[in-house]
């Protein structure tokens, strides 16, 4: 049976089966279908066009799955109270992750049915609140579902979604017992609690509750968590060659060798050196030689600074493991540490070297490349850096993306600073003549955008940039004259400083705009500047009509500078559809918050709200803008 039979078998049933189950809403209660109002100044003036069996029949002959939905759609709208229509279109907004829609006609069903609502969609609507952080909501929810039906494996897991999201781990473990007391080895409860063991880290707990539930497990291997344990497990022991060991014996020996770095992270071991080696030594013997197991132990070595012993392991591995980099890798990393610096450089040439020509095809070793690279930054001359980079730019495929792999390899927790670091020795480089690959105006628009960056953190979060950030900027706009580059990039940098620096007067602001207007567009960076100096200082129109220089940026880049345009032009039915299709991509990867502060850096938050209002934005993501300009204030 294909999937429009299904849909309209499904509709079908619930016409026939409840027909006389019916409900309804108080006038002066809130209206169901999420608008805010009140029932009786929303859905309840409706005026049907068709009568409910008119609908029903209008199902059976239509002639496409789209077309059922129209309709189903259309007779929620007509007829609120009737949850028939209601529940199919939960059921294949939540199978086709439409999440946004689910949610809507979710908290529809339970508005009008309450507890009648089955459990088979509370359990969504909770999860789907939960990610939408609205935690008390669910809690209710899950509260009044509990009390009507009673406890069952599914509500209790409900709840513990709910304690875990609140982080109040004693009530997540009680109602996870009070769950095991119903069906202890329950396959549902069992991926939950394997899930939750997974979230907080304790990999060694879950690896021993697969080990001992394996046989009802294994069974599940299309689960996330289930597929992600066997190919840990997996890759770890090297099982395809070592098929000897079972995938169960992988299981506890791996559970014993993560409850041994378990203990060493909780041990101070520089302080308990003898210790920290004892633990280790019991469990070396558990990874095979030529396992990453076995280099995952040599790491913990190092990382205890055991030189001895990780020269002793590193020996008895060294037959099996001599020619794999990650190998190389932590030797290089223990000379380094040691300040053995010539023979730590042998060592990450040699894998990076040796990584290139086992990927020859398509390489992906990057931390050996970011590690050779940061080396080279700290103690390597000129030459060989300009070396590395034309080895490196032989390795993509694009190579108008070589200083933007080059920026990525450098990125860490220090990350601006490196950054930094790495453009200052590019221009060297070009200074040197060593470096014909990379433009000195691509090296000069990435250190203006650095700064840029930090000023759009600051006049976000503080709505202002301090006075260090300010003037590095400044000093960066004066190399770059000096240097006679010409990007847009500097005219964009320099309006953004008119309201920091008294010798920019606002009188240049025209001017400005029009270079911006007439350069050269070449780059990513270029197309940025531009479309920021537009949105921010000139007339953003063109950038809804005309997307000029699209082709340096993505469909998903252009689409978020286009809703900017339309919220600064009033444009509201352009910016409804642009807001709710970024929305949609943005909360499935639990980016709603970082896209509304991408937005306030555009606008003050009373007028983003404002905006959001207009284009009659769901209550809750309102919320989320008043709390992140709570928490800014």
């Amino acid at each position: 049976m294909d999937s429009l039979k299904r849909l309209k078998a499904s509709i079908s049933r619930r016409q026939d089966a409840e027909q006389l189950k019916s409900y309804s809403i108080g006038r002066n209660e809130i209206c169901p279908c999420g608008s805010g109002k009140k029932f009786k100044k929303c859905c309840g003036l409706n005026n049907p066009k068709q009568s409910i069996e008119d609908y029903f029949t209008a199902i059976k002959t239509a002639n496409s799955e789209e077309e059922v939905i129209a309709i189903l759609k259309e007779a929620v709208k007509s007829y609120p109270v009737e949850h028939r229509f209601l529940l199919p279109l939960i059921v294949y907004t939540l199978q086709n992750n439409q999440y946004q829609e689910a949610v809507k006609y979710l908290s529809h069903a339970w508005q009008l049915m309450g507890t009648d609502l089955d459990e088979a969609f509370i359990s969504p609507l909770v999860n789907i609140l939960l990610e939408k952080e609205e935690a008390e909501k669910a809690e209710q929810i899950v509260r009044e579902a509990l009390t009507a039906k009673g406890e069952s494996i599914p509500l209790l897991i409900a709840l513990a979604e709910v304690y875990k999201q609140k982080n109040q781990l004693q009530r997540l473990n009680d109602t996870i017992e009070r769950a095991m007391q119903i069906e202890a080895d329950n396959a549902q409860l069992l991926v939950f609690r394997l899930e939750t063991l997974m979230d907080f880290d304790d990999v060694v707990s879950a690896l021993s509750l697969f080990k001992k539930h394996y046989d009802k497990l294994k069974e599940y291997k299309n689960m996330r968590v289930i597929s992600f344990l066997i190919d840990f497990v997996n890759e770890r022991f090297n099982l395809d060659v070592n098929q000897k060991i079972t995938q169960q014996q992988a299981l506890a020996q791996a559970a014993e060798v993560f409850n041994v770095f378990q203990q060493l992270d909780n041990l101070k071991v520089k302080s308990n050196a003898e210790t920290a080696e004892k633990l280790l030594a019991e469990i070396k013997n558990l990874a095979p030689a030529n396992s990453k197991l076995a280099l995952d132990i040599l790491a913990r070595y190092l990382a205890a600074e055991l030189y001895n012993g990780f020269a002793d392991y590193a020996a008895e591995l060294e037959t099996v493991q001599m020619k794999n980099p990650s190998y190389l890798r932590l030797l290089f990393l223990a000379d380094l540490q040691q300040g053995k610096l010539e023979s730590a450089e042998t060592k990450i040439k040699a894998a990076f070297k040796l990584a290139q020509q086992q990927e020859a095809d398509h390489f992906h070793d990057w931390q050996i490349a970011a590690d050779y690279l940061r080396f080279l930054l700290e103690h390597g001359p000129e030459k060989e850096i300009a070396e590395f980079i034309t080895e490196l730019a032989s390795l993509i495929e694009d190579q108008d993306n070589l200083l933007a792999n080059l920026m990525m390899l450098v990125e860490n927790a220090e990350g601006r600073d490196y950054q930094k670091h790495l453009l200052r020795k590019l221009i060297s480089l070009k200074e040197e003549q060593l470096l014909a690959k990379i433009t000195l105006k691509d090296i000069y628009n990435n250190l203006l955008f650095i700064s840029l960056a930090a000023l759009d953190g600051e006049e976000t979060i503080y709505e202002n940039g301090n006075q260090i950030t300010t003037a590095t900027l400044a000093g960066i706009i004066d190399e770059v004259e000096a240097a006679a580059v010409e990007t847009p990039a500097v005219e964009y940098a320099k309006l953004r400083l008119l309201k920091y620096q008294a010798e920019l007067d606002p009188a240049v602001k025209a001017d400005l705009l029009g270079q911006i207007k007439q350069a050269e567009i070449t780059s990513y960076f270029d197309t940025v500047a531009y479309y920021e100096a537009i949105l921010r200082f000139g007339d953003p129109a063109p950038i809804l009509t005309e997307i000029p220089h699209g082709k340096y940026l993505d469909d998903e880049y252009l689409d978020f500078y286009r809703l900017v345009a339309a919220l600064k032009l009033k444009y509201y039915e352009i910016g409804t559809e642009l807001f709710h299709r970024q929305l949609l991509r943005e909360s499935k990867q639990n980016k709603v918050i970082s896209f509304l502060v991408r937005l306030l850096r555009y606008f003050t938050a009373e007028n983003l709200e404002e905006h959001l209002r207009k284009m009659q934005v769901n209550e809750v993501i309102i919320n989320y803008l008043r709390n992140l300009n709570t928490n800014r204030d």
